[in-house]
Parts: C-alpha cells; structure tokens; sequence
C-alpha cells in the first residue's frame, strides 16, 4: 500500500528479543497506525512525503475484557537485496578448508603421492562447487 504520510508522533522506547525498539504512532489516509522502529530517527514515515508499506490488522484485550483492534506498518524496501552471493562465497572458501584436509587424508591413506596434493584438493573443490550449482537451479 502507499499513501501520504500526515503525521508521525514518537509514543516510546522499549527492551524487546531484537533489542532496543521505538514506537510510533503514524497517520495516513486519517488512519493511525504503529510502526515499531529499529532506529530512534526513523526515515520511512515522514510527514508529507508518500511511503509504501504492509499493513496488517492485530487485536488485544483491553482492561475491560474487550477484544480491541490496531493496525501495525512496516515500510517495503524494495532495494533490499539477498545475503546469498555473500553466503555463496563464504562457503566456497570453507570448502578450500575441507578440500584441502580431505585431499591430506588421501595422502596419508597411501590413495595419491604427497606430490599431488593441491592438484587433488583443486579437483575436491571444483566437484562441490558444481554440486553447489545444481542446488541453486
């Protein structure tokens, strides 16, 4: 959803499982909603400027036992990109690692000569990456 934003109030600062959160009231289309931030100086709701966003409807029972409604946001970033080239290249450099200790453990086996070592562990590695490939697909 997008809309302009018409007003953004901070409520209060609270100790959540993810850490340090910041409350706020946001007002759009003259509905009011929660956004919990991160960050005290949050940059996704500001007054006058078009935000897009989920929103997703939650309840609580007041002190009077009625079930109440309220509406939680939380801003789309659509520049958000994916941990998996990281995380691809780190894996790679721990099969180096295992590559090279499999390939040693061939050696002291008596399987391959000292001497061929790096050109076994090169072999290792490539084999797990291709392995790695057709996971991906």
């Amino acid at each position: 959803m997008k809309a302009i934003i018409q007003e953004t109030k901070f409520l209060k600062q609270y100790e959540s499982k993810y850490g340090m959160l910041y409350k706020y009231a946001i007002i759009y289309d003259d509905i009011r909603a929660i956004y919990n931030s991160k960050s005290k100086d949050q940059k996704h709701f500001i007054p006058g400027q078009e935000s897009e966003f989920t929103e997703e409807t939650k309840t609580y029972t007041d002190e009077q036992g009625n079930i109440q409604e309220y509406i939680v946001i939380k801003p789309i970033n659509p520049n958000k990109q994916s941990n998996f080239g990281r995380a691809l290249i780190k894996e790679k450099s721990r099969y180096s690692g295992f590559c090279v200790s499999y390939a040693k453990d061939l050696v002291v086996a008596g399987k391959i000569p000292f001497e061929d070592l790096a050109d076994e562990a090169w072999i290792l590695f490539e084999l797990m990456v291709e392995m790695d490939k057709t996971l991906e697909s």
